[in-house]
């Protein structure tokens, strides 16, 4: 489907394209929204902000798009990007974190994506490690982070997220219609794009600034607060390696901390984080 025939397609469904001035005119940032790339169509927003962090463009560029033909998820999976009704955008960083701190910015980010849904719905998100934001446990939002560093500092950080917003569930793909929703299928009723997406990139701002200023330490006992899997019985995938056990929480690095069925706690850097239910 070409350009013209989404947009012909959105308004029929009621949907119109952001208004970029609507989100700038009010936006109250320190070091994000510096400046708005807007597409109609682009591969993936994090690719995009990847060549311009390579061509040397300063911290805080957004890169905006209606829809995504390669939209990424984590651990290579595909994200749906239909038109017009949801969010997908990512941030160019220049963190002056240690690059063993990388990861951080994940957690930050879910911290401030659901303190951003929370101000919008009375359901309380929830946050799954690393990377996803929950409602009445299913996935409303992901963030990818992709990152650039050596072994002294962290050249930049691309922040991809994605944020199901105004997307039936009719309109959902089967495949994962059972395990995804958005905010209008829990507050039966859509929301305004512009307005989201602004929150957010403020909710962002705020807290990579603590996270700058202050360290993790000032964030983790909010991502704590939020954290959906604490005391359950979960299975992480590592590669080749399985752990079951209870999720604890997480470390002061932001790794997973996982309680084995020898009472032992172990540190999860890198998984795939499920819910085994009782």
């Amino acid at each position: 489907m070409c350009a013209n025939d989404r947009e012909k397609r959105a308004a029929e469904l009621g949907y119109a394209p952001l208004c970029l001035d609507i989100i700038q005119s009010e936006l109250a940032t320190k070091r994000l929204g510096t400046k708005f790339h807007y597409f109609q169509e682009i591969d993936s927003t994090n690719s995009y902000a990847r060549r311009l962090a390579d061509a040397g463009a300063p911290e805080g560029a957004v890169v905006i798009a209606e829809h995504q033909s390669d939209g990424r998820g984590r651990l290579g999976r595909s994200w749906e990007s239909p038109p017009y009704c949801n969010l997908y955008f990512s941030l160019l960083l220049r963190p002056t974190l240690a690059p063993a701190h990388a990861p951080q910015i994940t957690l930050m980010a879910a911290v401030a994506l659901a303190d951003t849904v929370a101000e919008f719905i009375v359901e309380p998100p929830a946050i799954k490690w690393p990377n996803d934001i929950l409602l009445q446990g299913k996935k409303l939002a992901g963030i990818l982070t992709e990152s650039s560093c050596d072994a002294k500092r962290i050249e930049f950080v691309i922040l991809g997220i994605g944020v199901n917003l105004n997307f039936p569930r009719e309109r959902m793909p089967e495949t994962i219609r059972d395990r995804a929703t958005s905010l209008m299928e829990v507050a039966g009723n859509s929301f305004s794009r512009e307005l989201v997406l602004r929150r957010l990139i403020q909710d962002l701002d705020r807290c990579y600034g603590t996270l700058e200023d202050f360290g993790f330490d000032a964030i983790a006992p909010r991502w704590q607060a939020r954290f959906g899997l604490k005391g359950k019985t979960v299975r992480v995938e590592m590669g080749g390696d399985v752990l079951i056990g209870q999720a604890v929480g997480i470390d002061r690095d932001g790794a997973l901390l996982v309680e084995d069925d020898r009472g032992e706690r172990q540190r999860v850097v890198a998984g795939d984080v499920t819910a085994i239910e009782d």
